[in-house]
């Protein structure tokens, strides 16, 4: 295949390259997804604040419970030394009283705080698991609409690959130099980098050249540059020969 027919079959498969992968991306399950996972996203960091919560609200149930504990041995303590009749002080006994009512009543108001905390911790789960849930719900969502996005576009990835399958074989039998011009043309002119001369107009900038331009260019090279726009510009496509 002579080089102006392999640019013309490279510039074909690149331009079909684009559009199906355009269908691709406008599919509605893609977009879906992607609004899907930032949700997703959202729900995840709402969970890390609740998780964040009900961790410390159980330390603080934990350390209540430990200080309750420590509170009940030393009511315990104190009674023993009551009961067993060995301090019969009345100013000791009395003191040894005041004590003993101190630490219940220290004990009462531990309690009633740790109630408190113990409802937050049971309201912290409780949101938590809810969050859980929406995620759980959000993963099974998106799984579902990537089997939709896969079967959707299955055909269209197919239809890519076999195209840039066809583009790489097209691109080897092209020399490095006009690859390497047709791939800078493509970067800087939105896509598309070789254009065909058709009645004295560039098929890329459709714009019509001066008469000595078309001139100059029909009794050149099959492949030139467009005095215009500056892509790769076909000037004829000479016949393959065996």
């Amino acid at each position: 295949m002579n080089k102006a027919r392999g640019l013309l079959s490279l510039s074909e498969q690149d331009l079909g390259i684009v559009r199906a992968q355009k269908r691709l991306d406008e599919i509605p399950e893609k977009h879906a997804v992607l609004e899907l996972r930032k949700k997703i996203r959202e729900f995840e960091g709402v969970r890390v604040k609740a998780q964040a919560y009900v961790d410390e609200a159980r330390r603080m149930v934990s350390k209540d419970e430990d200080e309750a504990a420590s509170l009940d041995e030393k009511i315990e303590t104190e009674q023993a030394k009551i009961i067993s009749g060995a301090i019969t002080n009345p100013k000791e006994l009395q003191n040894l009283s005041r004590e003993l009512d101190a630490l219940r009543r220290r004990k009462d108001k531990l309690e009633n705080t740790t109630i408190g905390v113990m409802e937050k911790l049971e309201n912290g789960t409780a949101q938590l698991a809810k969050i859980d849930k929406a995620i759980a719900m959000a993963h099974e969502k998106e799984a579902a609409l990537i089997r939709e996005f896969q079967a959707k576009g299955g055909a269209l990835q197919h239809e890519i690959a076999v195209m840039k399958g066809k583009r790489d074989a097209l691109a080897k039998g092209l020399s490095g130099d006009l690859m390497e011009r047709y791939e800078h043309a493509r970067e800087t002119k939105h896509g598309i980098g070789v254009g065909v001369l058709r009645s004295g107009s560039c098929s890329a900038c459709r714009m019509e050249l001066p008469s000595e331009r078309v001139q100059a260019l029909e009794s050149g090279p099959d492949v030139a540059v467009c005095p215009n726009c500056k892509r790769l510009l076909v000037v004829r496509v000479a016949e393959d020969h065996e």
